[in-house]
């Protein structure tokens, strides 16, 4: 079964705001006062974590087969 207009829609939408709040996010954590964190906790908030976030929003939007298609 194909996309809706709908699903574009919102797929669209969605791509929007992570565009928009995205480096939002990201200059805050940078922001942050982090003098006293780890070097560890430092790379986890400001490398690894808005790598994630942009994997988990990719795969919430890989088309899946279904089972019985």
């Amino acid at each position: 079964m194909g996309l809706s207009v709908s699903d574009v829609v919102m797929m669209a939408i969605s791509f929007l705001l992570v565009a928009v709040l995205g480096p939002i996010a990201i200059g805050e954590v940078y922001g942050a006062n982090v003098t006293g964190w780890n070097a560890a906790v430092k790379t986890i908030f400001q490398v690894l974590l808005p790598i994630i976030w942009i994997v988990g929003v990719a795969v919430a939007y890989i088309p899946r087969k279904s089972k019985g298609g």
